[in-house]
C-alpha cells in the first residue's frame, strides 16, 4: 500500500536556474525585437517574433528607464505603424471589388445567361 506522505527534516532541493536564456532578454533579442517591431508596430507580434510575450516587452521598456531606449522603443514603433497605415493606403487605392458571378475569365460560354439575365431585369 501507498505510505502516507510524511514530512522529510532535509530541506527540499534548491531549484536549478535555467542554462539558457531563451526566456530571457538579450542583446540580440532586443535588437530583433526592435528591428521587428519597426517594421509592424504591433509590440504584442514584435515580441512573439522573437519569443517573448507582450508584457515582457513592456516590462523591459520599464526597467530600462533610460530615455535611449525609450526613444528607440517609440521611434520603431511609430515607423511600424507609419509602414502599416501605409500598406493600408495602398490596399484601399487597388479596386479589390468581388467579382460578380457573371464576370470572370473562363465564363464566356455563360454570355447566353449574362443577356438572358439582363434581359429579365429590363422587363422588371
Amino acid at each position: 500500500m501507498d505510505e502516507p506522505d510524511i514530512p522529510s527534516d532535509s530541506p527540499p532541493k534548491a531549484r536549478q536556474p535555467r542554462r539558457n536564456a531563451d526566456y530571457r532578454w538579450t542583446v540580440p533579442k532586443v535588437s530583433a525585437f526592435l528591428r521587428a517591431l519597426s517594421e509592424c508596430g504591433s509590440v504584442a507580434e514584435a515580441a512573439r517574433s522573437v519569443g517573448m510575450s507582450r508584457q515582457a516587452a513592456y516590462r523591459l521598456r520599464a526597467r530600462l528607464d533610460g530615455e535611449k531606449f525609450q526613444a528607440a522603443f517609440e521611434d520603431a514603433r511609430r515607423r511600424g505603424l507609419a509602414v502599416k497605415a501605409k500598406a493600408r493606403a495602398d490596399r484601399k487605392r487597388v479596386d479589390t471589388r468581388p467579382i460578380s458571378p457573371w464576370e470572370g475569365p473562363g465564363l464566356d460560354s455563360l454570355d447566353h445567361l449574362r443577356t438572358k439575365n439582363k434581359a429579365t431585369q429590363s422587363e422588371e
